[in-house]
C-alpha cells in the first residue's frame, strides 16, 4: 500500500498503536496552507504549474452521483468535514450499479453528474470504451496536472499503478484500493456456543461440517441449520465450493485462465450440497431469501451457521444475546479437502478490484475541482481524514498517535464503532487507498475472524483486473449474459434436487456451445498482456 503509511499490530482494542510519525505533522491544521500545499514538479507538457493549496478558491460546485446509494443520501458529517477542507461543495446524487438497465437510461439522457462512482471494469466495452464514446474523460494529463498526491502514491506503488489504467496506459478513474487486510472480508460464521454445548470443535472439513450441520438439526432442533444467500454459493467466495478445490466464475491455476463452472470437481461440489439440502441441512428457502430474513434466522437460533460478510459477526452476537446472553457467533475457516489442509478458495479481492471508482464525465465544466475534491483523499491529511475521522471528534493525538474518543469507543447512543466511523469517515467504497482503522470492538470474535479466512491458497488463484480491449469486452459480454444465467439455473436445480447431478455434464455442453472457451480464450490474452504492463 501506500509507502507513507506503517501499519503495526494493534495490541488493546481502543488505543490504535499505527506507525504513523509521517503522517501526523500535516494533519492537526486542515486550514494550514503549508499542510496541503500540492506542487507537481512535472507533466506531460514539461510545465510546473503554480503552487496549489486546500481549500480551493471560487466555491466550486459539484455533482457526486455513487453506485451503492439510491435515493437521495443523507449528508452526514464526513460530507461537511470533506467541503470545508477542500472548499468545494458536493451534491450527492443516488446512484445505480453499471450492471442496472437505469445506467444505461442515465447515459442517454445526456444529464450526467460531473463524478461517477462505480465500477467502470463492468462498462459495456470496458472503461476504454466509455472513454472513446465521451462519457467520461480520459485522466493522463490531467493526473499530471492537478493530482499530485494520486501521482506520487503510483510513483511509489507501481503495483497499483499497473491495476488501474488499461492495457495502453490510459487512467479512467480515480480508483478505490484495499488495505492489505481489507481484501478479505467474508466467510462462514458459525454458533460457537452451540459447538462447545454439543462438544463438537469448529468444523474444519466437509465431512465435519455435515456432522455439526446434522446436530444443529437434530439436537439444537434448527430449523435451517445452516442458511446463505445464492451469491454465496461459490461465486463472490469459494463458500463449501472451496474444498473441492473449485469455485465460480474465472481464475487462474498455474498461469492459465479457468471457469470453474467446467471443472469437474463443480459437480461433485454440487452434488454434496443437493445431499445436505434433501436431508435439511441446508435452508429450504435459501434460493429466495434476502438478507434480513438470513438475518432474523441467524439471531433468533433458526439457524446455527451462515456465509457472510466480517461485521455480521457483531451484529448477530448483539441481536442474540438480546434474548441468550450465551449466544456467540465467530468465524469458522473455510473447509478444507483434508483436516490440517489449506483451502484453495476462500474469499479474496483484488487490491483494485474495480469497484467505487470515480471517473469524471465529458460534461463536467468544472474538472479541475473534480479532480482536485478526488486528490485530496490520496495526500496524507485526507487519508487521516479517511481512516480516522475528524481530530478531536472521533479522535485525538496521543503522543503522536490516534486514540480514538468516547463519541467511537462508548457511544451515548449505544451506537457500535463502525456505525459512528460511517457518518466521520471512509472507512471503505471510496475512491482512496484504504488504511487499516483497526476499530474498537465489544466482540473480540470480529477482529479475530479476518485472520481465521485469510488462511486460503486464494491468492495464487486470483485473476488481476484485466481489461479487454473493447471489441474483447463487447464479445466477453455478449457471450457471458447467457452464461452467467445457464449457471445460476443449473446450481439451483440441482441443489434443490429438481436435476440430478449427473446431468450437469450437458450444461457443461450448453457453456460450450455459447462459447466458453471463446471467453477463455479473451480472458488469457488479456491476462498476459496484464503481466506485461
Amino acid at each position: 500500500m501506500a509507502k507513507w503509511f506503517n501499519k503495526k499490530t494493534v495490541s488493546k482494542p481502543v488505543i490504535l498503536l499505527l506507525s504513523l510519525t509521517m503522517l501526523v505533522a500535516g494533519c492537526s491544521n486542515s486550514n494550514s496552507s503549508s499542510n496541503n500545499e500540492s506542487v507537481v514538479n512535472s507533466n506531460s507538457n514539461n510545465q510546473t504549474p503554480a503552487a496549489f493549496s486546500y481549500p480551493m478558491q471560487g466555491n466550486a460546485e459539484l455533482s457526486f452521483m455513487n453506485e451503492q446509494l439510491g435515493g437521495t443520501p443523507e449528508v452526514m458529517p464526513i460530507d461537511e468535514e470533506y467541503e470545508k477542507r477542500t472548499g468545494i461543495s458536493i451534491k450527492h446524487l443516488g446512484g445505480t450499479p453499471m450492471t442496472d438497465q437505469k445506467f444505461s437510461l442515465l447515459l442517454a439522457s445526456g444529464e450526467l453528474p460531473d463524478i461517477f462512482l462505480n465500477t467502470w471494469l463492468q462498462y459495456p466495452g470496458g472503461p476504454d470504451r466509455a472513454v472513446e464514446q465521451g462519457y467520461i474523460l480520459k485522466l493522463n494529463d490531467l493526473i499530471d496536472q492537478y493530482a499530485p498526491n494520486l501521482k506520487k502514491t503510483l510513483q511509489d506503488n507501481p503495483d497499483i499503478d499497473k491495476m488501474i489504467k488499461t492495457d495502453d496506459g490510459t487512467y479512467y478513474a480515480f480508483p478505490f484500493i484495499r488495505s492489505d487486510a481489507g481484501r478479505v472480508y467474508g466467510g462462514p460464521i458459525i454458533r460457537k456456543d452451540w459447538l462447545d454445548e454439543l462438544k463438537l470443535d469448529i468444523p474444519q472439513t466437509i465431512d465435519e461440517w455435515h456432522t455439526v450441520l446434522t446436530a444443529f438439526k437434530e439436537k439444537k432442533k434448527a430449523s435451517s441449520p445452516v442458511t446463505f444467500r445464492t451469491m454465496f454459493l461459490g461465486e463472490r467466495t469459494g463458500g463449501f465450493a472451496g474444498a473441492f478445490g473449485v469455485m465460480g466464475n474465472f481464475y487462474v491455476n498455474d498461469g492459465k485462465v479457468v471457469y470453474g463452472y467446467l471443472e469437474l470437481e463443480y459437480k461433485e461440489y454440487l452434488r454434496t450440497m443437493s445431499q445436505w439440502y434433501k436431508e435439511g441441512l441446508i435452508d429450504k428457502d435459501f434460493a429466495s431469501i434476502d438478507a434480513a430474513t438470513v438475518d432474523k434466522k441467524m439471531s433468533s437460533g433458526g439457524s446455527g451457521a451462515t456465509i457472510g460478510w466480517q461485521f455480521y459477526i457483531e451484529k448477530y452476537n448483539a441481536a442474540a444475546q438480546e434474548t441468550d446472553p450465551n449466544a456467540n457467533f465467530v468465524a469458522a475457516p473455510y473447509p478444507a479437502a483434508v483436516k490440517g489442509g489449506l483451502p484453495e478458495f476462500g474469499q479474496l479481492d483484488n487490491a483494485y478490484a474495480g469497484t467505487s471508482s470515480a471517473a469524471i464525465s465529458s460534461t463536467t465544466k468544472n474538472v479541475e475541482a473534480a479532480i482536485r475534491w478526488l486528490d485530496y483523499a490520496y495526500s496524507q491529511e485526507g487519508s487521516m481524514l479517511n481512516t480516522f475521522g475528524v481530530e478531536g471528534v472521533t479522535y485525538n493525538l496521543e503522543n503522536g498517535k490516534p486514540v480514538y474518543t468516547d463519541l467511537v469507543v462508548n457511544n451515548p447512543e449505544g451506537l457500535g464503532s463502525d456505525q459512528v466511523m460511517l457518518q466521520y469517515s471512509h472507512g471503505t467504497n471510496f475512491p482512496m487507498i484504504q488504511q487499516d482503522n483497526n476499530l474498537p470492538s465489544k466482540y473480540p470474535q470480529t477482529a479475530e475472524a479476518l485472520g481465521i479466512w485469510q488462511k486460503t491458497n486464494h491468492e495464487s488463484h486470483l485473476l488481476p483486473p484485466v481489461t479487454p480491449t473493447a471489441e474483447e469486452a463487447d464479445e466477453m459480454s455478449s457471450i457471458m449474459n447467457d452464461i452467467n444465467a445457464l449457471v445460476k439455473e443449473a446450481e439451483l436445480k440441482i441443489i434443490l434436487g429438481n436435476e440430478s447431478a449427473d446431468n450437469y455434464d450437458k450444461y457443461v455442453q450448453q457453456m460450450k456451445d455459447l462459447g466458453i472457451e471463446r471467453a477463455l480464450e479473451i480472458q488469457q490474452a488479456a491476462y498476459e498482456r496484464y503481466l506485461k504492463r
